[in-house]
């Protein structure tokens, strides 16, 4: 039966067996700031942006961290409704701290990632996960198809050899894939997003995207596939001189301190919220560039503090300013790539408030679904569910964002065909 399978897969694509069904491919440039297109460094990916639909950038969702955007881009929902506020998180049920685990990713078993929600359709759909946030894990009871999890030992062109294997697999070809590419933000983190390390790797993100582009044209995508290339947040670099100790102003033994600058979740131990928020609130008066929010002043814009997992007190560097553990990572990064710390180091920060232009993320796709030599306005991440199950022809789901903020993007024949949209969640 699979020597069938194959010698057809052969028969009708050439070589390469690819799904029946519409294919999405949803690439991930962690860090990736809308603006980094004026560098100039990237020639191969502004041709490929002007050649399809692209946005000046999208507004994600707060915090602009990895995981919450991540996770937000994978469900259509904000962090406040997917409960994945950061890397981690403290229980309130069992005081423990929480990190990177399954129980993080089904706070609310309502919300359903992409991956799983294309697999449901069945009749032949595949997913495929090159490094996902949240993908590793079961969700209606099934794992994901494909899925690689998080390694840093993976080359760029091995990461797309990998995807396209999944695509081309002659007994389940993916239908869907999403790729993760780590790529400038390590450096970022390392050397700061001003650096030299930065920029080399920013080129190496075009020389990726040419890869990618020659692959789909050898393997017959090319003119299949609807490619998706975005980012989670933007990056900005913070100087030494204005890293701020803000554990100065809390008495030890009265929380639990999560996250990482530019915010830290404080968790009060019982009885201790009010000496807590007066002591860092008197702080902020003395500092003058962080602030310190209470749970129930969280801006209601963030749709952030409805969740039992929001921390009580949040701190947050004011823009361009960092907080301690910087200086912590900057020993762990110095150990690893001998590195000494001086007056002129700089720290690649991401996390502040979503409105800020330097968190902006940015947006690009092109496709037999996707108008050519087309912009369309930002909108918001939120959003992208409803993009991809247009483009995937599968049924929508209920999420925060909106379809009619998406539908330019479309060609005419991938519009939906529905005028009434009731597909939100509060």
């Amino acid at each position: 039966m699979i020597l069938k399978i194959i010698l057809s897969c052969s028969i009708l694509n050439v070589v390469w067996c690819i799904s029946r069904h519409p294919i999405l491919i949803i690439i991930s440039y962690d860090a990736f700031r809308y603006n980094l297109f004026d560098t100039k460094l990237l020639p191969n990916m502004e041709n490929l942006r002007k050649a399809g639909t692209y946005a000046d950038y999208m507004t994600n969702i707060f915090p602009t961290k990895t995981f919450p955007n991540h996770y937000s881009i994978a469900t259509g929902v904000f962090a406040e409704t997917h409960g994945v506020i950061g890397a981690s998180y403290l229980d309130a049920a069992t005081q423990k701290v929480v990190k990177k685990v399954e129980e993080m990713f089904h706070y609310n078993e309502d919300v359903v990632p992409i991956w799983r929600w294309n697999e449901a359709q069945g009749d032949g759909r595949y997913s495929a996960s090159f490094m996902w946030p949240g993908s590793d894990f079961p969700y209606q009871g099934k794992d994901i198809t494909y899925n690689q999890k998080f390694a840093r030992n993976f080359t760029h062109v091995q990461k797309v050899d990998k995807m396209l294997s999944w695509l081309t697999d002659p007994v389940k070809p993916a239908n869907l894939v999403m790729l993760y590419i780590e790529g400038i933000d390590y450096p970022a983190h390392v050397y700061g997003s001003n650096s030299a390390q930065f920029m080399e790797e920013l080129k190496k993100l075009d020389t990726l995207t040419k890869y990618i582009e020659d692959q789909l044209i050898k393997h017959n995508l090319s003119e299949r596939a609807n490619v998706v290339q975005l980012s989670d947040h933007g990056i900005l670099s913070v100087p030494v001189q204005k890293v701020i100790n803000v554990t100065q102003y809390m008495k030890p033994g009265t929380y639990t301190l999560l996250g990482s600058s530019p915010i830290f979740q404080i968790y009060p131990k019982k009885g201790f919220e009010p000496e807590l928020y007066n002591s860092l609130k008197e702080g902020s008066r003395q500092n003058g560039h962080f602030k310190v929010y209470r749970k129930r002043s969280f801006p209601r814009r963030w749709h952030y503090k409805n969740n039992t997992r929001t921390p009580d007190l949040l701190v947050m560097a004011d823009v361009g300013y960092g907080l301690e553990d910087l200086i912590n990572d900057h020993i762990k990064y110095g150990k690893r790539h001998n590195l000494t710390l001086t007056n002129s180091t700089e720290f690649g920060v991401h996390g502040y408030d979503n409105n800020v232009e330097a968190m902006r993320p940015f947006f690009m796709a092109r496709g037999p679904r996707i108008k050519k030599q087309h912009q369309v306005p930002p909108f918001r991440s939120v959003d992208l569910y409803n993009l991809f199950t247009q483009i995937l022809e599968i049924p929508k789901r209920p999420t925060n964002g909106s379809m009619w903020h998406i539908v330019d993007i479309l060609r005419d024949s991938a519009l939906p065909k529905e005028t009434n949209e009731n597909t939100s969640v509060s």
